[in-house]
């Protein structure tokens, strides 16, 4: 069990969690490389943002990338353009060149 935090202690914890993981449905031992980003709080302001490859580079004007420069979410362009449909509408695209600009 989680002693540290008390994850999977109550009944409204579980029912979130993953019956088939035992003895916590809500812990699962992590394996493999990990990755860490640093989120904190701002306000939403941007929409359009940097042009950006299918590997998250950041590309200049004449459409090379710019080695080390990664952008996502908000900061890049995004699959709305210069349009913002609502709020989270850029969270999943966020998360997955994330991962694929740190796996690079």
């Amino acid at each position: 069990m989680d002693a540290d935090f008390h994850r999977g202690d109550s009944a409204y914890d579980r029912y979130y969690g993953d019956p088939t993981v035992t003895p916590n449905p809500n812990l699962l031992p992590l394996s493999g490389a990990l990755y860490a980003v640093k989120v904190v709080l701002s306000d939403l302001d941007a929409c359009g943002g940097l042009l950006a490859d299918g590997d998250a580079r950041v590309l200049r004007p004449d459409g090379s990338a710019i080695e080390g420069l990664y952008a996502i979410g908000n900061s890049a362009a995004n699959a709305f353009g210069d349009s913002y449909p609502g709020a989270g509408a850029t969270i999943g695209q966020g998360l997955v060149f994330g991962v694929i600009a740190a796996r690079r």
